[in-house]
């Protein structure tokens, strides 16, 4: 995927000249009668820029969540693990317990 957006802004930058990357693109918001904004003059060359970072790392984040999902997860199972084992080990302790009760020879006296 990355590969083909290098491709792609690659391309951009090899067939426009430096008139077109000086271009200034202004964003405007507007709310009618409320609210009207707009942007300081940013070049078309930094917008592209800006924009190809941006979109790799919120690739690399997107393809990282599920790994960290992951790692909860298996988190969580572990913790349990560990509680079973040791609800096990208690109950062979109780029984290790009962049983050398029994093994105990009654005493005469």
């Amino acid at each position: 995927m990355a590969v083909i957006f290098f491709i792609v802004l690659n391309f951009v930058y090899c067939n426009l000249d430096d008139t077109t990357f000086g271009y200034g693109i202004i964003f405007k918001f507007r709310i009618p009668h409320l609210w009207n904004m707009q942007s300081v003059p940013i070049p078309l060359g930094f917008a592209l820029l800006a924009s190809f970072s941006f979109g790799m790392v919120a690739i690399a984040l997107i393809e990282a969540f599920p790994s960290f999902f992951k790692t909860l997860e298996i988190r969580a199972k572990n913790k349990r693990i560990r509680q079973l084992e040791k609800e096990l080990t208690l109950v062979r302790q109780i029984l290790d317990t009962k049983d050398s009760k029994k093994e105990e020879p009654p005493v005469n006296l």
